[in-house]
């Protein structure tokens, strides 16, 4: 007589079919663009958009380096055209987690931003305005930002004086401890430079609005140029950016310049985490998860083995999976049928549920992705990554994203 099968022995094996489900959703993916396509565009409806003012040459894009950590080439490749005016860059492009809108030809030609507010106002977050410490033609930048102030008197305005070198005395070098902060009077600062920043101060004096405006002075500069440090004011940005910006936001920036001290997965994290957002986010939503979820895991998987040359196989993937271990595999399978039945609950269902869904998906999905890092590294090298190794990277990984989680879901301080 055939024993029945218990609750738990189906939840294993709706486990084992939902993995399975995800090896073939990368062989899927690795067939067909239209999956990256539709990670890409649930990706781009949460990312939120940091809106760049500032006239050419001013420093836009090395602050976009030093926030994404991409590199110089990334970044110089990565921004498109979005309107007339303005263009867009994409970080990572696969997945987006930030958006950056850069408006072309301040002080070049006139500037109407109708069609640029048009395009970004739903989803831009602050107004990042750049300008030179020792440039005092700032007209069109600041018309530009009065036109968008009386459509979005609340916005926040963080306003980068850069290239402060510029008016350093020979030979140049930057003042330790950073002297710069608000309200700060600090008599080491060179009088020319203190009175060129006190000036650029007052052309803001009299925006309208009630949302902040605040001012940080900063010099980022290439390694070989010989200012030490090289991101001479990032803390301070840093700073206020998270004055200013919401926690969701905030909290993705972190993670993106989180360094594990762990290399090969620091050159994907940027990677990883879009998609983990694009996991969580689907995943808030009932039953569509059940197909999306492991599409999207699939999708990454496939680009993290693009990024490290390495093509992966149905065996690839259970190889991976069975370093995690069966047990964790289970855990998570059990969760997600069990999820996606709460879901469906009035009420609770859209709330903690909901929560708790997101959550789940987010922190396996970026866990998975720190855990291939591994393996596909040791794959290029030719050799094995070991089941430890493997485990540690999910472990580690694991716990960082509940974290970065927690932090997205704080109320505003």
């Amino acid at each position: 007589m055939q024993r029945p099968v218990t609750w738990w022995g189906r939840a294993r094996n709706a486990a084992s079919a939902w993995y399975s489900w995800s090896a073939a959703a990368v062989a899927a993916s690795a067939a067909s663009a239209r999956a990256a396509d539709e990670v890409r565009a649930r990706a781009l409806q949460t990312a939120p958009i940091i809106w760049m003012l500032g006239k050419v040459q001013s420093g836009k894009s090395s602050i976009v380096q030093r926030l994404t950590g991409a590199t110089e080439a990334e970044v110089g490749e990565g921004f498109r055209p979005m309107t007339r005016t303005a263009r867009i860059f994409d970080f990572p492009p696969e997945a987006p987690v930030l958006r950056f809108l850069d408006t072309r030809g301040l002080g070049e030609i006139d500037y109407n931003p109708a069609e640029d507010l048009a395009a970004c106002e739903a989803k831009a977050e602050l107004l990042l305005v750049v300008i030179r410490a020792g440039d005092p033609a700032q007209e069109a930048v600041l018309e530009a930002v009065r036109a968008i102030r009386a459509r979005h008197p609340t916005w926040p305005v963080v306003v980068a004086q850069t290239w402060l070198h510029g008016m350093y005395p020979h030979p140049p070098a930057h003042l330790e401890p950073y002297p710069f902060a608000e309200g700060s009077a600090d008599r080491r600062i060179p009088d020319p430079l203190a009175r060129a920043l006190a000036h650029q101060r007052t052309l803001f004096a009299g925006l309208k609005g009630s949302g902040p405006v605040l001012f940080v002075p900063l010099d980022f500069t290439r390694p070989d140029d010989g200012l030490d440090p090289a991101d001479y004011g990032l803390d301070a940005l840093l700073a206020a950016l998270f004055e200013a910006l919401p926690q969701a936001v905030m909290a993705r920036i972190e993670a993106l310049r989180a360094d594990q001290g762990n290399r090969t997965a620091a050159e994907a994290r940027s990677t990883i985490l879009g998609y983990s957002v694009a996991a969580g986010a689907v995943d808030a939503l009932p039953i569509v998860a059940i197909a999306a979820v492991p599409a999207v895991q699939g999708a990454m998987l496939r680009t993290l083995g693009l990024r490290f040359g390495v093509e992966w196989s149905r065996a690839d993937i259970a190889s991976l999976l069975g370093a995690l271990g069966t047990a964790a595999l289970v855990r998570q399978g059990v969760g997600f049928a069990v999820r996606q039945g709460v879901k469906l609950v009035p009420v609770y269902g859209q709330t903690a549920g909901a929560i708790a869904a997101s959550l789940s998906s987010f922190a396996f999905t970026y866990g998975l992705g720190y855990a291939a890092c591994v393996y596909l590294k040791a794959r290029q090298g030719g050799g094995t990554a070991t089941d430890r190794e493997i485990k540690e990277a999910y472990r580690v990984a694991l716990a960082q994203a509940f974290e970065i989680f927690k932090a997205s879901r704080e109320p505003p301080k």
